[in-house]
Parts: structure tokens; sequence; C-alpha cells
């Protein structure tokens, strides 16, 4: 969430207990759960760091949790810090402690906990209770005993990469893709998938994930020989099975996201007589809807930020405007940042393109650019707009829709990465980022027989795809772990059939559903409900 160090979460008693609790609730009652983290954000007007109705009456004496509480990293800072829920880093350790937050992954408990004491708001009982549950937890797992009779000891080093643990990853990944799509081929008659090995001759690769191994945020590093592209595999499949099937790849489409694809944090003018004056992105005195203004790692930014989007700003001193700094953070392609005077549609003054300082994948690093200005005569106050422009990146070239359309498959491997959305980044859009859209829609013109495959975190809108006479076949995983080419490949010529249940409603447009903020489950006339239990159109394809 990108409010998430000073957002509120409002949800009543029942969609607490019978949606967004459960799964903590089985995993403690079943599993016995050791451990849990308590979220940045608020839930109903509490941060959830100082709820004792969450951590303490519900975790503990409700669920039965026997374990340690651990906050998330600066947590406790944002008690005060970011929700300004109370004064100050002692009255936040108190109230950490007094819901049953053990442990701080920040500075808050050792800078205050003895302050607090001597202030009486927390007691040696409420260190002792944190104390003896994390060191109890470090008992359970052999920290003090000797390395003899402590069994996680003697798990050797060459258990990493075992095969067995290979091929389960293989099985994993060839159980959960999910058919959407299987229709039977115009010039054949007979349905895309499987893959007609004794009939292909021709197979045409395309789309930007079809070369690249996505594992999703935080997952650890495979070797490069475990770490199977789906094209990899498609090649590894033909030579395996001595197919006499051509492998055509094909460059085209990419995964940068049309909407934040920089966030703005300030710009500076600076005139010819050596002053300079910063300001505020967010301080922005008219704005284009959908632009957010927020904190993003502590950084007040505009984000949200899509084609055409634009903030003005009153009153902005022309008269010896030599140039402009801007500083920003960019997390995709970049774009262009027109600066205008007097509307969004008013004289170019200056025109800046925007370019990620360490790569596609810097994942929002600050980058600083000056930038020229050219006043056409114009002097005093002024009203000043940024207008954002996305970047202008080609979808394919001719040479290689001339191949695909002589191709008697096309398979286009489509999805999104970290870049699309990740932590403290959401999306701003429900579609395939960048112009894979545009992608699929000039392969499939050429191409009868093309099947697309989606790799994505979560649903986005496949209603073109799933109503586009061209297009037979589609196929959606989420991040399918280092053999996912391998099991793709099965799949598709047939070896195993995809077998996977869909985790999620595929809505057919993000207008469909209530406010990013709004966490109520149920419809109430005016807005539609979420999920499968509430939600009541008509959707491109149900849950499960």
């Amino acid at each position: 969430e990108y409010n998430r160090h000073n957002g509120n979460s409002e949800l009543d008693e029942r969609d607490m207990r019978e949606y967004y609790l459960t799964p903590y609730k089985a995993l403690i009652e079943k599993d016995n759960l050791p451990s849990i983290m308590t979220a940045y954000n608020a839930v109903n007007g509490v941060p959830v760091s100082a709820s004792i109705f969450l951590v303490d009456s519900v975790a503990r004496k409700t669920y039965g949790m026997n374990g340690y509480v651990t906050g998330d990293c600066g947590a406790i800072s944002d008690i005060f810090q970011g929700h300004h829920f109370l004064k100050d880093g002692v009255e936040a350790t108190a109230a950490g402690l007094k819901a049953g937050v053990d442990s701080d992954c920040g500075g808050e408990y050792q800078s205050n906990a003895l302050e607090a004491i001597q202030l009486g708001l927390i007691t040696m009982t409420d260190i002792d209770r944190a104390l003896i549950n994390m060191m109890t937890i470090r008992m359970r797992l052999g920290e003090f005993d000797p390395p003899a009779i402590v069994p996680y000891s003697r798990i050797r080093q060459d258990i990493i990469n075992d095969p067995a643990h290979n091929d389960l990853a293989l099985e994993i990944a060839t159980k959960s893709p999910v058919l959407l799509k299987n229709e039977p081929v115009a010039s054949t008659g007979t349905k895309a998938l499987p893959l007609q090995s004794g009939k292909i001759r021709k197979i045409a690769v395309l789309g930007p994930q079809a070369d690249r191994v996505e594992l999703g945020d935080y997952s650890g590093p495979v070797e490069a020989d475990l770490s199977i592209s789906h094209l990899q595999g498609l090649r590894n499949y033909i030579e395996q099975h001595n197919l006499p099937i051509e492998l055509f790849h094909g460059e085209g489409g990419n995964t940068s996201r049309r909407t934040d694809f920089f966030t703005l944090r300030s710009f500076t003018t600076c005139s010819s007589n050596g002053d300079r004056k910063e300001y505020n992105a967010i301080d922005f005195d008219a704005v284009a809807p959908g632009i957010i203004a927020a904190e993003r790692f502590g950084n007040p930014t505009l984000q949200g930020i899509k084609d055409g989007d634009w903030t003005a700003y009153h009153n902005i001193d022309l008269t010896h405007l030599d140039s402009l700094i801007l500083q920003l953070s960019v997390a995709q392609s970049g774009g262009t940042i027109e600066v205008r005077v007097g509307a969004a549609t008013g004289n170019i003054i200056a025109s800046q393109r925007v370019e990620s300082a360490e790569g596609a994948r810097s994942f929002g690093r600050g980058v600083t650019l000056p930038v020229k200005v050219n006043r056409l005569g114009i002097a005093g106050a002024q009203d000043l707009y940024f207008v954002y422009r996305e970047p202008q990146t080609e979808t394919v070239d001719r040479e290689t829709l001339e191949m695909v359309a002589s191709a008697d498959v096309a398979l286009i491997f489509v999805g999104t990465d970290q870049n699309t959305g990740r932590e403290e980044s959401d999306r701003y859009s429900l579609t395939l980022p960048g112009n894979q859209m545009e992608l699929i829609r000039s392969v499939a013109a050429v191409n009868p027989n093309t099947i697309v495959v989606m790799q994505t975190m979560g649903m986005v809108e496949v209603e073109e795809i799933k109503q586009h006479p061209q297009i037979p076949g589609l196929i959606y995983t989420g991040y399918n772990g280092q053999a996912q080419g391998s099991a793709m490949a099965k799949i598709l010529f047939g070896e195993v059939n995809p077998s996977g249940k869909s985790s999620v409603t595929w809505y057919k447009s993000v207008e469909d559903l209530p406010d990013f903020g709004d966490y109520a489950l149920r419809g109430d006339g005016v807005k539609n409900g979420r999920t499968y239990w509430y939600f009541d159109k008509e959707v491109s394809y149900e849950f499960g």
C-alpha cells in the first residue's frame, strides 16, 4: 500500500473475522504458528502495533498463539511519526509492549524502554514477558544447546539444490498453471492446445517475459543452470524430444507500466541572478484526476502519474527564470515532463526526457535533472503546468511480424514484474503493463493461432483476449518458480495437463471495483461487493 505508514483500514467485525483474519486463525490454531509480524497500517483507527485488540485479544487469547510478536521494521516508529497516534517514541514503545509486540525491528524499544519504565508507562513485567516470548523461541531452535544434540546442526550444506528439491520445483510448476481459454483454431478445427508436435513445423515466440525468469519480490537467487525461462524450456523440450520444429524468437513488447512511470518529489526554480526556490511537488494548486500525493519511503511525492496527467503551480515568477531542477524517482523507463504556461495545453517553455539512473530495474532511485528553460518572452508571476508523457516505445517491427505470420503458432509470453508492483508501490491499473496488449493485437492480427501465456502477480483485465477470435488459447500462472520454462513446455506440448485453479476473480474492469482504500466486502446498492462471495456482476473468469 502506498500509504501504509499512515493509512487506516476501516472494516466491520464480520468482514474482519470471516475474511481478513481467517488465514491467521487457521495458521495459529491448526499449525501452532510461533510468530507473527504487525503491519505498518492502522485498522479502525489504531495502528496495528499498538492494537491490544488484534495482538492480545485476537491473536493470543482468542486464537491461542504461543510465541512472539515482532513489529515490521519501523512499525513502532510509525505509531507516532506516521499515524501521529501518540506523542513520541516513549509512548509508542509503551503502547507496543502493552499491546503484546515483543520485538521492535528498529530502535524505539532500545532507546525508550527505560524512560517508559521510569514514567510508569510500563513495568518490568511487560519487559519480562517480551523477553520470555523471544528467548523461548530461540531455545526451541537450540541456540543455547550443544550442536551435537540440535537436529538443525546436522543439515548439510550440500542439501542446497538437491535434485529431489529441483524435481519438486518442476512438479509444482506443472501443477499450478490455469487454462483459461482453449478454443478451436479456425484453420484446423482442433483446439489450440496441446500443440500438435507432429503437425507443427514453426513456432514464433514473442513477448517481454519469454526469455526472463520472473520470481517475484523477496525471492532468493537461483543457480543459473536451474533457472529456466519459457524460451529455454521450449528449446530444451524440442531438442530432448528430437522434434522437427523451428523455433523463432522475436523481440517485442515491454512491461513498463503506464502509470507511475516516475514519481516527482520537488522542483527548484533557478534564476539568472542566482536566486533559487524549491517547491514540493505535492503542494500543487490544481491536479489531473487520479494523481496521488503521498509519502513513499519517507518522501512526499506525486504518484500514479500516467500519460497526459498534469499538476499546476500558481504564481511562479518567470522574470529571470533560467532553468529548473527536478527531483524524481524513476522505477520504470521514465517518460517526459513538459513545462507549460497558463494551462496544460499552454506554451511549452521546457521539455525534459526522464530516464532511470541505473536502467529499467533501478526500483525508484533518486534522479536530479537540470532543465533548461526558454521563457519565450514570458515574465512575471505565471501559472506553471507540469504535463507528464509516457515514453514512446515500438511494439514490434515489420520483419518480426512477417516471421510471425509464417509460423504455425505464435506464443506470446506476457505478464508483470517487480516494477509493476512491489513493496510500497501498488498497481494503478489492472491492464497488462507497458505495450503488451498492443503486441498481442499486432501478433493476433497476422496469426490466427496465437496463444497467450500470462505470468502475473494477480489478475489483469483479459476480456479483450477472451473475446478475440484469433487468440484461441490463454494460460495463466503466478510467478512460477525456477522451473517455470520447463513446466510450461510440458504443458504446451500436452505432456502434462494444466490442472491449476484460479485463485482470483477475473473482473472485467477495474471500474467494477470499489475504491482502493475501501475494505468493506459487501456491496451497498451503490458500489459493488468484493471477491466471489459478494461480487455479483459478470466477470471474465470466475474464482476457482
